[in-house]
């Protein structure tokens, strides 16, 4: 098998995983993980495929169009991971305020009298 029709048989199997959604809790590592072994499977056989001959040509398409489509959900998938990460930390903060409220520069309810 020629390295380009390796490429396309690992291309499309990413192309494939990717257009499930990803899990919200369970099974979201499995899932990132999957995408992680089909990119450093595909990474070297990209690095082996020169010009395409003519028979081989097709394949070659047929890759760009998915890797077109690949990148656009790799990107909306790291989009969804960082608002996940903005909204844990939020939620971190948000439950160090309940903790302890008077942690911090406030001045909520101080009044200083300057007569005597």
């Amino acid at each position: 098998m020629s390295a380009i029709t390796e490429l396309h048989t690992v291309t499309k199997a990413l192309y494939g995983h990717l257009q499930q959604t990803m899990p919200k809790d369970e099974g979201r590592e499995e899932y990132i993980e999957v995408i992680e072994n089909y990119l450093g499977e595909r990474q070297p056989l990209m690095d082996k495929v020169s010009q395409p001959s003519g028979a081989e040509e097709e394949f070659a398409n047929d890759i760009v169009k998915m890797n077109k489509e690949i990148n656009l959900k790799m990107v909306a998938i790291q989009a969804e991971i960082r608002m996940d990460l903005n909204r844990l930390k939020m939620r971190k903060q948000t439950g160090k305020k309940y903790e302890n409220p008077y942690d911090g520069p406030t001045s909520d309810g101080i009044f200083f009298d300057s007569k005597k």
